[in-house]
Protein backbone atom coordinates (compact mmCIF):
# COMPACT_ATOMS: atom_id res chain seq x y z
CA UNK A 1 0.00 0.00 0.00
CA UNK A 2 1.31 3.50 -0.81
CA UNK A 3 2.52 5.15 1.86
CA UNK A 4 1.23 8.49 1.05
CA UNK A 5 -2.22 7.64 1.22
CA UNK A 6 -3.30 9.47 4.37
CA UNK A 7 -4.69 7.84 7.40
CA UNK A 8 -8.49 9.44 6.99
CA UNK A 9 -8.25 7.82 4.24
CA UNK A 10 -7.75 4.43 4.85
CA UNK A 11 -9.92 4.98 7.69
CA UNK A 12 -13.03 6.05 5.21
CA UNK A 13 -12.14 2.56 2.95
CA UNK A 14 -12.12 0.92 5.76
CA UNK A 15 -15.82 1.91 7.20
CA UNK A 16 -17.32 1.65 3.29
CA UNK A 17 -15.41 -1.73 2.51
CA UNK A 18 -13.83 -3.62 5.66
CA UNK A 19 -13.38 -6.92 3.69
CA UNK A 20 -12.16 -5.53 0.55
CA UNK A 21 -9.97 -3.62 2.27
CA UNK A 22 -8.44 -6.61 4.82
CA UNK A 23 -8.02 -8.45 1.71
CA UNK A 24 -5.84 -5.95 0.31
CA UNK A 25 -3.56 -5.93 3.67
CA UNK A 26 -3.41 -9.33 3.96
CA UNK A 27 0.58 -10.23 4.18
CA UNK A 28 2.41 -12.21 1.84
CA UNK A 29 5.87 -12.07 3.42
CA UNK A 30 6.59 -13.01 7.30
CA UNK A 31 4.26 -15.05 9.62
CA UNK A 32 5.16 -18.66 10.52
CA UNK A 33 5.93 -19.85 6.77
CA UNK A 34 8.91 -17.34 7.01
CA UNK A 35 10.02 -18.03 11.05
CA UNK A 36 10.28 -21.83 10.23
CA UNK A 37 13.37 -20.78 8.06
CA UNK A 38 14.84 -18.70 10.77
CA UNK A 39 13.87 -21.31 13.88
CA UNK A 40 16.15 -23.91 11.42
CA UNK A 41 18.95 -21.27 11.57
CA UNK A 42 18.76 -21.57 15.14
CA UNK A 43 18.55 -24.76 15.94
CA UNK A 44 21.40 -25.78 13.73
CA UNK A 45 23.41 -22.66 15.47
CA UNK A 46 22.46 -24.48 18.75
CA UNK A 47 22.94 -28.03 17.54
CA UNK A 48 27.13 -26.83 16.58
CA UNK A 49 27.55 -24.74 19.47
CA UNK A 50 26.48 -27.32 21.93
CA UNK A 51 27.99 -30.17 19.92
CA UNK A 52 31.11 -28.14 20.47
CA UNK A 53 30.96 -26.98 23.71
CA UNK A 54 29.42 -29.65 25.22
CA UNK A 55 32.27 -32.09 25.28
CA UNK A 56 35.20 -29.11 24.69
CA UNK A 57 37.03 -29.63 27.78
CA UNK A 58 37.12 -33.72 27.10
CA UNK A 59 39.56 -32.36 23.69
CA UNK A 60 41.18 -30.27 25.97
CA UNK A 61 42.43 -32.88 28.74
CA UNK A 62 42.69 -35.86 26.61
CA UNK A 63 43.83 -34.73 23.51
CA UNK A 64 45.38 -31.70 23.88
CA UNK A 65 46.72 -32.49 27.07
CA UNK A 66 45.75 -29.77 29.48
CA UNK A 67 45.23 -30.18 33.13
CA UNK A 68 41.87 -30.33 34.12
CA UNK A 69 41.67 -26.37 35.23
CA UNK A 70 43.58 -24.93 32.43
CA UNK A 71 40.74 -26.66 30.39
CA UNK A 72 37.88 -25.45 32.25
CA UNK A 73 39.43 -21.80 32.13
CA UNK A 74 40.00 -21.98 28.23
CA UNK A 75 36.55 -23.15 27.98
CA UNK A 76 35.23 -20.89 30.18
CA UNK A 77 37.15 -18.20 28.17
CA UNK A 78 35.97 -18.95 25.21
CA UNK A 79 31.72 -19.17 26.31
CA UNK A 80 32.56 -15.38 27.35
CA UNK A 81 33.91 -13.91 24.51
CA UNK A 82 31.46 -15.51 22.44
CA UNK A 83 28.85 -14.00 24.60
CA UNK A 84 30.14 -10.60 24.36
CA UNK A 85 31.05 -10.39 20.72
CA UNK A 86 27.06 -10.02 20.35
CA UNK A 87 27.32 -6.47 21.65
CA UNK A 88 29.52 -5.81 18.67
CA UNK A 89 27.31 -7.73 16.57
CA UNK A 90 24.34 -5.70 17.35
CA UNK A 91 25.73 -2.00 16.47
CA UNK A 92 26.69 -3.64 13.00
CA UNK A 93 23.38 -4.63 12.40
CA UNK A 94 21.38 -1.73 13.56
CA UNK A 95 23.46 0.46 12.61
CA UNK A 96 24.93 -0.92 9.07
CA UNK A 97 23.68 -4.05 7.48
CA UNK A 98 20.63 -4.84 9.28
CA UNK A 99 19.38 -8.04 11.07
CA UNK A 100 19.04 -10.25 7.84
CA UNK A 101 23.03 -9.50 6.16
CA UNK A 102 23.93 -9.89 9.52
CA UNK A 103 22.42 -13.42 9.82
CA UNK A 104 23.52 -14.23 6.50
CA UNK A 105 27.17 -13.18 7.39
CA UNK A 106 27.59 -14.55 10.56
CA UNK A 107 26.64 -18.00 9.70
CA UNK A 108 28.90 -18.06 6.74
CA UNK A 109 31.73 -17.01 9.52
CA UNK A 110 30.15 -19.78 11.54
CA UNK A 111 29.81 -22.43 9.31
CA UNK A 112 33.77 -21.77 8.10
CA UNK A 113 34.83 -21.52 11.87
CA UNK A 114 33.58 -25.15 11.89
CA UNK A 115 35.23 -26.42 8.78
CA UNK A 116 38.30 -24.85 10.29
CA UNK A 117 37.97 -27.00 13.64
CA UNK A 118 37.25 -29.95 11.66
CA UNK A 119 40.33 -29.90 9.52
CA UNK A 120 42.44 -29.04 12.94
CA UNK A 121 41.43 -32.39 14.57
CA UNK A 122 42.16 -34.19 11.24
CA UNK A 123 44.35 -33.13 8.72
CA UNK A 124 46.69 -30.16 10.79
CA UNK A 125 50.08 -31.34 11.50
CA UNK A 126 50.23 -32.13 15.80
CA UNK A 127 52.31 -29.52 16.19
CA UNK A 128 50.33 -26.43 14.41
CA UNK A 129 46.71 -28.46 16.40
CA UNK A 130 46.55 -26.59 19.15
CA UNK A 131 46.89 -23.03 17.46
CA UNK A 132 44.79 -23.52 14.44
CA UNK A 133 42.16 -24.86 17.02
CA UNK A 134 41.66 -22.41 19.32
CA UNK A 135 41.86 -20.24 15.72
CA UNK A 136 38.72 -21.72 14.79
CA UNK A 137 37.57 -21.58 18.08
CA UNK A 138 37.27 -17.88 18.30
CA UNK A 139 36.50 -17.57 14.28
CA UNK A 140 33.36 -19.21 16.06
CA UNK A 141 33.13 -16.67 18.85
CA UNK A 142 32.88 -13.68 15.60
CA UNK A 143 30.46 -15.90 14.41
CA UNK A 144 28.46 -16.11 17.19
CA UNK A 145 28.66 -12.27 17.97
CA UNK A 146 26.49 -11.74 14.69
CA UNK A 147 24.00 -13.82 14.96
CA UNK A 148 23.21 -14.55 18.56
CA UNK A 149 21.41 -10.81 18.89
CA UNK A 150 19.45 -11.00 15.12
CA UNK A 151 18.34 -14.28 14.73
CA UNK A 152 15.36 -14.34 17.28
CA UNK A 153 14.81 -10.62 16.79
CA UNK A 154 14.63 -11.34 13.43
CA UNK A 155 12.75 -13.99 13.79
CA UNK A 156 10.03 -11.69 16.13
CA UNK A 157 10.31 -8.88 13.01
CA UNK A 158 7.86 -11.90 10.57
CA UNK A 159 5.02 -11.16 13.40
CA UNK A 160 2.99 -7.74 12.82
CA UNK A 161 2.47 -6.30 16.24
CA UNK A 162 -0.75 -4.37 15.21
CA UNK A 163 -2.34 -7.57 13.40
CA UNK A 164 -4.15 -9.50 16.45
CA UNK A 165 -4.38 -12.82 14.80
CA UNK A 166 -0.59 -12.53 14.12
CA UNK A 167 0.54 -10.80 17.79
CA UNK A 168 -1.28 -13.96 19.25
CA UNK A 169 0.78 -16.11 17.21
CA UNK A 170 4.17 -13.93 18.64
CA UNK A 171 3.19 -15.00 22.09
CA UNK A 172 3.25 -18.40 21.18
CA UNK A 173 6.27 -18.48 18.84
CA UNK A 174 8.49 -17.45 21.66
CA UNK A 175 7.92 -20.88 23.72
CA UNK A 176 8.02 -22.72 20.40
CA UNK A 177 11.39 -21.18 19.41
CA UNK A 178 13.09 -21.80 22.75
CA UNK A 179 11.73 -25.49 22.26
CA UNK A 180 13.40 -25.58 18.97
CA UNK A 181 16.82 -24.57 20.30
CA UNK A 182 16.82 -27.03 23.52
CA UNK A 183 16.08 -29.37 21.26
CA UNK A 184 19.05 -28.60 18.65
CA UNK A 185 21.30 -28.33 21.75
CA UNK A 186 19.87 -32.07 23.17
CA UNK A 187 20.23 -34.12 19.74
CA UNK A 188 23.86 -32.80 19.79
CA UNK A 189 24.60 -33.34 23.15
CA UNK A 190 23.44 -37.12 22.56
CA UNK A 191 24.63 -37.77 18.95
CA UNK A 192 27.34 -35.79 18.36
CA UNK A 193 28.93 -36.28 21.23
CA UNK A 194 28.74 -40.20 21.23
CA UNK A 195 30.27 -39.71 17.68
CA UNK A 196 33.22 -37.81 19.32
CA UNK A 197 34.08 -40.66 21.59
CA UNK A 198 33.13 -43.29 19.83
CA UNK A 199 34.39 -42.59 16.33
CA UNK A 200 36.19 -39.58 15.98
CA UNK A 201 36.41 -36.23 16.65
CA UNK A 202 36.64 -34.92 12.51
CA UNK A 203 33.38 -37.50 12.29
CA UNK A 204 32.13 -35.34 15.10
CA UNK A 205 32.60 -31.78 13.49
CA UNK A 206 32.08 -32.85 10.35
CA UNK A 207 28.82 -33.58 10.93
CA UNK A 208 28.17 -30.10 12.86
CA UNK A 209 29.57 -28.40 9.74
CA UNK A 210 27.04 -30.41 7.51
CA UNK A 211 24.39 -29.40 9.58
CA UNK A 212 25.91 -25.55 9.15
CA UNK A 213 25.60 -25.75 5.77
CA UNK A 214 22.11 -27.67 5.19
CA UNK A 215 20.80 -24.66 7.93
CA UNK A 216 22.22 -21.79 5.83
CA UNK A 217 20.80 -23.53 2.38
CA UNK A 218 17.12 -23.51 4.52
CA UNK A 219 17.74 -19.96 5.30
CA UNK A 220 18.08 -18.84 2.08
CA UNK A 221 15.10 -20.38 0.58
CA UNK A 222 13.06 -18.38 2.53
CA UNK A 223 14.71 -15.36 1.60
CA UNK A 224 11.04 -13.80 -0.04
CA UNK A 225 9.68 -14.53 2.36
CA UNK A 226 10.98 -12.83 5.06
CA UNK A 227 9.96 -9.10 6.20
CA UNK A 228 13.44 -7.19 6.49
CA UNK A 229 13.60 -3.94 8.36
CA UNK A 230 16.72 -1.32 7.23
CA UNK A 231 19.09 -0.48 9.43
CA UNK A 232 18.02 2.07 12.02
CA UNK A 233 20.62 3.25 14.16
CA UNK A 234 22.57 1.64 17.38
CA UNK A 235 20.83 1.95 20.68
CA UNK A 236 23.40 2.72 22.49
CA UNK A 237 23.59 5.91 20.85
CA UNK A 238 20.39 6.99 21.69
CA UNK A 239 21.33 5.60 25.02
CA UNK A 240 24.28 7.58 25.59
CA UNK A 241 22.79 10.72 23.81
CA UNK A 242 20.18 10.56 27.34
CA UNK A 243 22.83 11.01 29.89
CA UNK A 244 25.13 12.99 28.16
CA UNK A 245 22.57 15.92 27.84
CA UNK A 246 21.21 15.09 31.44
CA UNK A 247 24.47 15.56 32.28
CA UNK A 248 24.62 19.09 30.21
CA UNK A 249 21.27 20.18 31.55
CA UNK A 250 22.49 19.18 35.25
CA UNK A 251 21.80 22.68 36.51
CA UNK A 252 18.57 23.31 34.18
CA UNK A 253 15.08 22.52 35.88
CA UNK A 254 11.50 22.92 34.30
CA UNK A 255 10.81 25.86 36.37
CA UNK A 256 14.86 27.42 37.05
CA UNK A 257 16.75 28.30 33.88
CA UNK A 258 14.53 26.18 31.62
CA UNK A 259 11.82 27.43 29.95
CA UNK A 260 8.99 24.53 31.50
CA UNK A 261 8.69 22.67 28.24
CA UNK A 262 9.47 19.14 27.37
CA UNK A 263 10.46 18.04 23.85
CA UNK A 264 8.10 15.59 22.61
CA UNK A 265 8.86 13.89 18.92
CA UNK A 266 6.75 15.77 16.77
CA UNK A 267 5.78 12.25 14.24
CA UNK A 268 2.65 10.61 16.30
CA UNK A 269 3.97 7.38 17.60
CA UNK A 270 7.55 8.22 16.04
CA UNK A 271 10.80 7.05 17.78
CA UNK A 272 13.23 8.89 18.20
CA UNK A 273 15.61 6.44 16.07
CA UNK A 274 15.37 7.61 12.13
CA UNK A 275 13.51 5.21 10.20
CA UNK A 276 12.17 3.43 13.14
CA UNK A 277 8.23 3.71 14.24
CA UNK A 278 7.23 3.16 17.72
CA UNK A 279 3.91 0.82 18.08
CA UNK A 280 2.55 4.01 21.09
CA UNK A 281 3.60 6.58 22.51
CA UNK A 282 5.25 6.33 26.07
CA UNK A 283 3.63 8.11 29.03
CA UNK A 284 5.99 10.13 31.24
CA UNK A 285 7.03 8.66 34.43
CA UNK A 286 8.72 9.77 37.77
CA UNK A 287 11.26 7.34 38.24
CA UNK A 288 14.79 8.27 37.32
CA UNK A 289 13.80 11.80 37.21
CA UNK A 290 16.84 13.00 36.80
CA UNK A 291 17.22 12.32 32.82
CA UNK A 292 14.51 14.24 32.30
CA UNK A 293 16.56 17.03 32.28
CA UNK A 294 17.58 15.20 28.59
CA UNK A 295 13.94 16.19 27.62
CA UNK A 296 13.89 20.40 28.87
CA UNK A 297 14.09 22.80 26.49
CA UNK A 298 15.94 25.77 27.61
CA UNK A 299 17.29 29.11 25.83
CA UNK A 300 19.97 27.67 24.02
CA UNK A 301 17.64 25.39 22.85
CA UNK A 302 15.07 27.65 21.71
CA UNK A 303 17.81 29.72 19.78
CA UNK A 304 19.09 26.74 17.87
CA UNK A 305 18.11 26.15 14.30
CA UNK A 306 18.28 22.33 14.54
CA UNK A 307 17.64 20.34 17.41
CA UNK A 308 20.99 18.98 18.72
CA UNK A 309 20.50 15.34 20.10
CA UNK A 310 23.08 15.02 22.56
CA UNK A 311 21.54 18.10 24.39
CA UNK A 312 17.64 17.65 23.59
CA UNK A 313 16.05 14.08 23.49
CA UNK A 314 12.74 13.19 23.36
CA UNK A 315 10.37 12.24 25.92
CA UNK A 316 10.13 8.43 24.07
CA UNK A 317 13.95 7.90 24.02
CA UNK A 318 14.27 9.04 27.73
CA UNK A 319 11.54 6.73 29.06
CA UNK A 320 13.18 4.16 26.50
CA UNK A 321 16.74 4.55 28.66
CA UNK A 322 14.55 4.01 32.14
CA UNK A 323 12.74 1.14 31.14
CA UNK A 324 16.21 -0.13 30.60
CA UNK A 325 17.59 0.81 33.59
CA UNK A 326 14.48 -1.01 35.33
CA UNK A 327 15.75 -3.97 33.24
CA UNK A 328 19.32 -4.15 35.01
CA UNK A 329 17.89 -5.99 38.20
CA UNK A 330 16.56 -8.86 36.29
CA UNK A 331 20.14 -8.91 34.17
CA UNK A 332 21.78 -9.22 38.23
CA UNK A 333 19.67 -11.62 38.65
CA UNK A 334 20.40 -14.15 35.62
CA UNK A 335 24.04 -13.99 37.06
CA UNK A 336 24.19 -16.66 39.35
CA UNK A 337 21.65 -18.85 37.04
CA UNK A 338 25.03 -18.28 34.62
CA UNK A 339 27.28 -19.13 36.96
CA UNK A 340 25.16 -22.50 37.54
CA UNK A 341 24.75 -23.22 33.60
CA UNK A 342 28.46 -22.55 32.79
CA UNK A 343 29.69 -26.06 35.69
CA UNK A 344 27.83 -27.73 32.46
CA UNK A 345 30.33 -27.77 30.07
CA UNK A 346 33.58 -28.28 32.80
CA UNK A 347 33.77 -29.38 36.37
CA UNK A 348 29.69 -30.94 35.82
CA UNK A 349 31.38 -33.21 32.86
CA UNK A 350 34.45 -33.76 34.06
CA UNK A 351 33.01 -35.36 37.49
CA UNK A 352 30.53 -37.48 35.07
CA UNK A 353 33.71 -38.85 33.67
CA UNK A 354 34.19 -41.07 36.95
CA UNK A 355 30.89 -42.47 37.73
CA UNK A 356 30.45 -45.58 36.09
CA UNK A 357 28.43 -44.91 33.22
CA UNK A 358 27.53 -48.55 31.53
CA UNK A 359 24.33 -49.79 30.09
CA UNK A 360 24.19 -53.27 29.39
CA UNK A 361 27.85 -54.78 28.37
CA UNK A 362 28.33 -52.68 25.03
CA UNK A 363 27.21 -49.56 25.77
CA UNK A 364 28.65 -46.20 27.93
CA UNK A 365 27.10 -43.19 28.64
CA UNK A 366 29.46 -40.42 27.15
CA UNK A 367 29.92 -37.95 30.61
CA UNK A 368 28.87 -34.98 28.54
CA UNK A 369 26.00 -36.76 27.46
CA UNK A 370 24.80 -36.26 30.91
CA UNK A 371 23.85 -32.69 29.81
CA UNK A 372 21.04 -34.06 28.18
CA UNK A 373 19.41 -34.13 31.42
CA UNK A 374 18.46 -30.55 31.68
CA UNK A 375 17.72 -30.05 28.08
CA UNK A 376 14.74 -33.71 28.39
CA UNK A 377 13.23 -31.60 31.53
CA UNK A 378 12.71 -28.68 29.20
CA UNK A 379 11.40 -30.70 26.41
CA UNK A 380 8.64 -31.54 28.72
CA UNK A 381 7.69 -28.75 30.59
CA UNK A 382 7.61 -26.40 27.34
CA UNK A 383 4.73 -28.10 25.84
CA UNK A 384 2.90 -28.60 29.00
CA UNK A 385 3.01 -25.35 29.70
CA UNK A 386 2.54 -23.64 26.77
CA UNK A 387 -1.04 -25.98 26.06
CA UNK A 388 -2.17 -26.56 29.68
CA UNK A 389 -0.39 -24.13 32.34
CA UNK A 390 -1.01 -21.09 30.22
CA UNK A 391 -4.13 -21.30 28.81
CA UNK A 392 -5.52 -22.33 32.18
CA UNK A 393 -4.05 -19.05 33.55
CA UNK A 394 -5.21 -17.11 31.22
CA UNK A 395 -8.72 -17.89 31.84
Amino acid sequence: MDSSVAPATIDNAHRQNPTKLSSQKKPSKGGWKAAFFVISVEMAERFAFYGLAGNLITYLTNNLGEPVITAAKNVNTWVGVSAIFPLLGAFIADSYLGRFKTILASSVIYFLGMVLLSLSVSVIPMHSRKAVFFTALYVLAIGEGGHKPCVQTFAADQFDENNPEEKAAKSSFFNWWYLGIVTGASVAIVVVIYLQDNVSWAAGFGVLSGSLAVALAVFLIGIRKYRKQRPTGSPFTSVAQVFVAAAKKWRVSETHGGRGICYEDDRRGGSHVKGQTMSRNLVRTKQFRFLDKAMIIDDRDTLSKTRDPWRLCSLNQVEEVKLVLRLIPIWLGCLMFSAVITQLHTFFTKQGSTMLRSIGPNFQVPPAALQSLVGLTILIAVPIYDRVSSPSLEK
